[in-house]
């Protein structure tokens, strides 16, 4: 069993990190979907949970790199997806969310073959625990050390070393009726069990439609933190929406 190494990641995510981040969920949920919607008068949406995901990766490699932010692409058995590092800061991250984050963490012993998530962790986290486990895998892994390695590498590791000194984190978001209304950040340890987390809720406030930049000026109070905030540009159909809360209640990442 690993020692129950005692790590915190409030001051490895940075507030204009979590402005970013929040600002690119927003952006792709309540912009980019919603427009998607208002364009095409479909019948059906079945689509919707993956579009979500697209536009969200889409907006993270377009507005998340930076000097010290690399976006890297991964695919793992034909899905494909995208890895946030920050070199800076020695953190890389994964969007998912909520719903399915809690699956995987539910079912990640019982898969055949480890999740993405989990070769991650894995190779990034191994000496951490959490202080309250969820999953009781003791010494017997349900995965051989060299399956997990050659998963990883595979992966990403060109890009990031086992030994460099990251850790991996999982982005997770909750949406209700088109909009944003959660989001966390979980350092996992190899189990998928949470060894800390970071709310990013501060940073949602509740107005609707197109994103505003980071960098925009926008006026705001010096005690309080900076939140995303987005112009109205269209009005949005209202039967968009409730296509939008269907698709929220099927629980689908």
């Amino acid at each position: 069993m690993s020692e129950n190494k005692v790590e915190t990641i409030e001051n490895r995510v940075p507030s204009n990190i979590r402005y970013r981040i929040i600002a690119c969920l927003r952006g792709a949920i309540e912009e980019d979907l919603a427009q998607y919607i208002n364009a095409n008068h479909l019948a059906t949406y079945n689509a919707i949970p993956f579009l979500k995901g697209d536009y969200i990766n889409t907006r993270l490699q377009n507005e998340l790199v930076s000097e010290d932010i690399e976006v890297v692409p991964f695919t793992r058995y034909g899905w494909e997806s995208r890895l946030v590092i920050d070199h800076s800061n020695k953190i890389a991250y994964n969007v998912i969310s909520k719903n399915r984050m809690c699956q995987l963490m539910k079912e990640a012993a019982s898969n055949n073959v480890p999740h993405y998530t989990l070769l991650f962790a894995y190779a990034l986290n191994n000496d951490l625990q959490a202080p309250q486990k969820q999953m009781s895998f003791f010494d017997n892994y349900p995965f051989d050390d060299d399956i997990m390695v050659d998963g990883y590498n595979k992966l990403v590791g060109g890009q990031l070393q086992r030994d460099s000194g990251y850790r991996y984190c999982v982005i997770t978001y909750e949406v209700s009726s088109g909009q944003l209304l959660d989001c966390e950040i979980l350092m996992l340890d190899k189990d998928l069990d949470i060894v800390t987390k970071v709310e990013l809720t501060e940073f949602i406030t509740p107005e609707y439609s197109t994103l505003t930049m980071p960098n925009s000026n926008s006026a705001e109070a010096p005690e309080t933190q900076p939140r995303v905030k987005l112009k109205k540009k269209f009005v949005q159909d209202p039967s968009s929406l409730v296509t939008l809360r269907d698709e929220t209640k099927e629980k689908r990442a």
